[in-house]
């Protein structure tokens, strides 16, 4: 029963056109506050998780496609910054946003962003690590990255769009080279970095935060172009998105 309750609740303040729930005290005007107070909080919450697509598309379509996108999810969390995983794939699949095809990527690497500033804290790992190990501890070599660390890949230069909207709400987009681009992001310690990586680098470090060996991953990429593991390795170390190695672990693969 309560269940149900809950249910008929959620689903009014989601659509308009059903009527007041049976358990709310009050009129309808008061339920409309409410839904639209509601509505309001989370949309404030989107703007504030993800500016840089706000400032892409002004004020008025963010928040149409911000109450498109609430109507369809509700928060799971009372935590707000928590709430929008999904806001990335729903612009997508969102139409009137079909002129704009690397909004959804500039979302990801927004929610990778606040992801990495609410990370846990812990001290990076450095390089020298590796000269501890043995020839055959590095090739069964297993990576822990960084809590803080992710990867987005685009399309497009969402890097370069994404650093153009730091600080400027209007910044100029004409002269930037429209190639895809990958993202390294990770906070080492206070500071978020949101970097620019190669093809190779994302393959690399993608492959490693799978769970594959060392050795595994540099047979499998061998031959691809720009390929350089000492190089990936000491950015890798370099910019602090390894925890922890694992010398004993054997990756086993589909």
């Amino acid at each position: 029963m309560w269940r149900n309750i809950q249910n008929n609740f959620d689903a009014a303040l989601r659509d308009r056109n059903l009527p007041v729930p049976p358990c709310f005290i009050g009129s309808a005007a008061r339920f409309d506050t409410y839904r639209n107070n509601v509505e309001t909080s989370l949309i404030g919450a989107l703007a504030d998780i993800y500016p840089v697509v706000k400032q892409l598309v002004g004020g008025d379509f963010f928040n149409g496609v911000a109450s498109a996108y609430i109507r369809k999810n509700r928060p799971a969390s009372p935590v707000l910054s928590e709430y929008g995983y999904a806001f990335g794939a729903f612009i997508d699949t969102f139409e009137p946003a079909a002129s704009l095809p690397y909004l959804g990527d500039v979302a990801r690497l927004e929610r990778a962003w606040l992801d990495a500033y609410h990370a846990e804290d812990i001290a990076p790992l450095k390089i020298q690590a590796l000269g501890d190990l043995s020839q055959s501890a590095l090739e069964r070599l297993t990576f822990k990255l960084h809590p803080s660390a992710a990867l987005v890949t685009s399309s497009h230069p969402v890097v370069t769009i994404w650093r153009r909207h730091q600080g400027d709400a209007y910044p100029d987009l004409g002269n930037i080279e429209w190639v895809p681009e990958h993202a390294l992001i990770v906070r080492p310690g206070l500071d978020v970095h949101v970097q620019a990586i190669p093809q190779a680098a994302f393959d690399f470090f993608t492959r490693l935060a799978g769970g594959e060996t060392l050795s595994s991953v540099c047979d499998a990429l061998a031959n691809d172009a720009g390929f350089d593991p000492s190089a990936h390795l000491a950015n890798l170390f370099g910019c602090g998105a390894v925890a922890a190695l694992d010398p004993g672990t054997t990756y086993r693969g589909n």
